[in-house]
């Protein structure tokens, strides 16, 4: 009996991953050798990452339509976290796709299983990807000043979502319930506060808060970790989905009337600062408190 190519969920990767590389044109190879992307012979790259890239494979391949190689996607489940021979490979793939310039997306089920304004993770990146090809391209031709900076956000509509404003802002609308619930004097900011530092895998970690009421103060802390993907700043995205995660957690709260909320004072001299000592500054954000 022949062996099954792909396992559950890299099928379910890649119907979620089909879609949006051909709405660009694209093509998904899956079991791609990395030896028959990359230019190995005579690259001058160590016997250990030579003999691995003949062994080796991406799950998923996205050509362009001349069969080009724009960028591969990995599905990574729990072993790429539990085994120390996973993390290692993972390694040399990701060593070998930046000696290559080669774009790498690893993704695990939470690319997939969450919606945001309707995107899912996966292709928020994927369509990121093209998105800024075809603004890089619009630069060469003069048609965009070439000192402008790519930013999803930026982008007032998609065709393929008609009547959605900012389609790519995908906290948009947690952001204007923050408005409405500040405006109705059930919290004591307009938009919630953030701090984001990267740790010494590369993860990016966000602690995002907002003012309860004069004493309280609710906050989460969520990760994202690197990515070889230069289309999204992983800075803007991660402070967007903080932002998911407080609104639903602050819905929790006025819902059930508990939550994690803490003492305010505690927070800024305790938490938030704890939080700034173990992570490199990557960005933040604040918002001046009515209460």
């Amino acid at each position: 009996m022949n062996q099954r190519l792909l396992n559950r969920y890299e099928e379910i990767t890649y119907g979620a991953l089909k879609g949006p590389c051909e709405r660009n044109g694209a093509r998904v190879f899956p079991k791609v050798r990395l030896a028959d992307v990359f230019e190995i012979n005579q690259s001058g790259i160590p016997k250990e990452q030579f003999s691995y890239a003949l062994r080796s494979h991406f799950d998923f391949l996205v050509a362009d339509a001349d069969f080009q190689p724009l960028f591969s996607v990995e599905f990574d489940g729990p072993l790429h976290k539990s085994s120390a021979e996973q993390r290692r490979r993972d390694t040399l793939k990701n060593t070998l796709c930046e000696r290559f310039s080669h774009g790498l997306l690893r993704v695990n089920a939470n690319y997939l299983s969450k919606k945001y304004r309707g995107l899912d993770l996966l292709t928020y990146f994927v369509e990121a990807w093209f998105l800024a090809d075809a603004f890089g391209q619009a630069q060469k031709k003069g048609l965009v000043p070439y000192d402008e900076d790519f930013d999803m956000a930026f982008i007032l509509r998609d065709e393929t979502r008609p009547g959605t404003k900012w389609p790519y802002w995908i906290s948009l609308d947690v952001q204007l319930a923050f408005q409405k619930l500040h405006k109705q004097k059930v919290i004591g900011q307009m938009v919630p506060s953030y701090w984001i530092g990267v740790d010494n895998e590369g993860t990016y970690r966000c602690l995002s808060w907002v003012v309860f009421d004069a004493k309280s103060v609710l906050s989460i802390t969520i990760g994202m970790r690197a990515q070889r993907f230069w289309a999204v700043n992983l800075c803007d995205l991660v402070e967007m989905l903080s932002f998911f995660e407080l609104y639903e957690k602050l819905q929790e709260t006025l819902k059930t009337g508990r939550g994690p909320l803490q003492d305010r004072t505690y927070f800024q001299e305790v938490t938030l600062l704890q939080f700034k000592s173990k992570y490199k500054a990557a960005g933040s954000g604040s918002c001046s408190a009515t209460v």
